[in-house]
């Protein structure tokens, strides 16, 4: 009776060894591998305000000499070269899906925001080709209401947090006004283009899981958009004709920050 007392006894010690390793190691491997903190995979929305920085770059050139000869063209040439910058506060909405793998994020959104560029750049010189006081005056104006965009996004999910990087497509509706007045012979030439022009954008940005459906949101987005052009035919009061030709093209800068909401 004794003998089998020890014998149940080391028996009972051996199982509750065994039990408190195989405890012990289901502890320290849950440790090494919590779950998860954030699912970012799913439909979203996300809403932003911030600020662009729209730069245009509006030339004016002389095509066909006729009422205007070499040396105005010199000097169209010059004084209708132009770099025209703008900041203006903005508001976007996204909309995408994602879909998470592990740490890693791939997904595709599209975008839409406000640009309100409308900037204008005038200059008046003395009509160089005459010397009896003549004038010219030159004045360039670019417009853009808005933008779109449909990027790919890439991310790395890490706890709470997301950061990713995006690139992809961009469009948006570009004006050109352009004007060139004289007072020597009453020389003038005037075109106003408006053209769909697409472009290419690029960026990054972060996001912070507030809950299990929102976030706080923040993103850069650098986009180049293509030209819009013109040519305007050139008249006077003095040997009429000849054209103008007329370009612009159209980078953005833009930064927000927002919120997402996530249909989980």
């Amino acid at each position: 009776m004794r003998e089998a007392g020890i014998r149940g006894t080391v028996v009972g010690l051996i199982v509750a060894l065994a039990g408190g390793t195989v405890a012990g190691g289901m502890g320290a491997a849950a440790l090494a591998q919590p779950a998860p903190a954030v699912d970012w995979s799913g439909f979203y929305v996300s809403g932003f305000a911030g600020a662009t920085n729209g730069h245009s770059n509006a030339t004016m050139t002389t095509g066909v000499l006729q009422y205007l000869d070499a040396t105005d063209a010199r000097q169209i040439g010059r004084l209708g070269n132009n770099d025209m910058e703008q900041w203006r506060p903005s508001g976007a909405l996204a909309g995408g899906y994602a879909r998470q793998f592990g740490n890693i994020l791939v997904g595709l959104e599209a975008s839409a925001n406000t640009l309100l560029l409308d900037e204008v750049h005038s200059v008046n010189d003395r009509v160089e080709s005459v010397n009896n006081g003549s004038r010219m005056t030159i004045e360039q104006s670019v417009k853009a209401n808005w933008m779109a965009t449909l990027r790919p996004r890439l991310g790395w999910a890490q706890d709470n947090w997301l950061g990713y990087l995006t690139g992809g497509v961009a469009a948006t509706r570009l004006q050109l006004d352009a004007s060139y007045i004289d007072n020597a012979f009453n020389g003038l030439s005037k075109t106003s283009k408006e053209h769909f022009v697409t472009g290419w954008s690029l960026g990054f940005g972060g996001e912070y899981a507030l809950s299990r459906d929102w976030a706080f949101r923040g993103e850069y987005l650098y986009t180049r958009f293509g030209e819009v052009k013109s040519v305007s035919p050139v008249t006077s009061t003095n040997n009429s004709g000849g054209t103008m030709n007329h370009v612009a093209d159209l980078d953005v800068q833009s930064l927000f920050i927002g919120f997402t909401y996530r249909f989980n």
